[in-house]
């Protein structure tokens, strides 16, 4: 698509702050900062260090940055949207005028649904899917090629599942008998995904035991996660690739779950709370509070730690 700059400072409304430079320059498509070309739009991160070194190969073209960045670029071949929120403001206009399109809305005919499926007319469903016994599948829903639905999985309206994942699937639960032998828990609860969540490829979402697995609106999820059942997902959370959370345990609304985190069974993760990289919770974490290490504890904890054993061994 060829958008003219003018154009794209109306389209970012309040984000935008002004602009600097020739408003009627055409621009062709979204470009990375390493790979500039002239019809291109890019963007700064605020305190990017390298701008006098590549500020000769923005020539032609769009750039979304702060005042700051737009300053050092007066005067050169560029036409600069000054915004607080570059990459922010870069997301949009990529979403609104230089994305893929979503699949066409239809149920390819490679993919299996069964009759008691429900799957809106809106929605697209892709080759190799499998949608179980009462399912739904709600308005505008994306499901890409070799997503399996099991039996009572309901999917609300504009939710996106990548491919290969699996939702609905038995969890991991055992008790041992007389014999010390494993017996399975029977799994007759459901999943529920609410409305505009994401959830990425090759990740796994388990049915609730007796009840529902719920992933709330707005929550992301990302790819080659775990999530157990009887699990509550937030509003707005995301969990990030490799994490796995253990059955019962809820991830508050806009929590926010880093990459390989464990979530310990029952454990509860507060609201707006950060769990760091590879960290292991294995006890409830308040509202925002920031916890680090394994096991987790508060991240001002950590680092003290941290520097107490430097201290030692240096």
């Amino acid at each position: 698509m060829t958008i003219a700059s003018e154009q794209l400072g109306a389209a970012l409304g309040p984000l935008l702050k002004g602009m600097q430079g020739n408003p009627d320059r055409l621009l062709l498509a979204a470009r990375s900062i390493n790979q500039p070309a002239p019809g291109g739009l890019t963007y700064l991160k605020p305190g990017f260090a390298r701008l006098a070194q590549i500020a000769p190969g923005l020539s032609g073209m769009g750039v979304i940055c702060s005042a700051d960045h737009a300053a050092l670029l007066a005067g050169a071949d560029v036409t600069c949207f000054i915004t607080d929120n570059p990459r922010l403001a870069f997301m949009r206009a990529v979403e609104r005028f230089f994305s893929r399109p979503r699949p066409a809305a239809g149920i390819h005919p490679r993919a299996v649904i069964d009759g008691s499926a429900h799957i809106d007319p809106t929605a697209s469903v892709g080759a190799n899917c499998y949608v179980g016994a009462n399912c739904v599948v709600g308005a505008r829903t994306v499901l890409f090629p070799n997503v399996t639905l099991m039996d009572d999985v309901r999917v609300g309206a504009d939710v996106t599942i990548a491919s290969g994942t699996v939702i609905g699937a038995d969890g991991f639960g055992y008790e041992r008998n007389e014999d010390f032998e494993l017996e399975k828990f029977p799994h007759i609860g459901g999943v529920i995904i609410e409305d505009n969540v994401e959830i990425g490829s090759n990740t796994s979402i388990d049915r609730g035991t007796l009840g529902d697995t719920i992933i709330r609106s707005g929550a992301r999820i990302d790819n080659q996660c775990h999530i157990s059942h009887n699990v509550e997902i937030g509003q707005h959370a995301a969990v990030i690739a490799q994490s796995m959370v253990g059955g019962s345990a809820v991830a508050g609304e806009y929590s926010w779950l880093a990459p390989a985190a464990i979530i310990m069974n029952q454990a509860k993760i507060g609201a707006r709370a950060t769990v760091g990289l590879g960290a292991v919770v294995v006890k409830d974490v308040p509202a925002g509070l920031t916890v680090m290490g394994s096991p987790a504890i508060p991240a001002d904890e950590f680092r003290a730690q941290r520097a107490a054993v430097k201290k030692l061994l240096g």
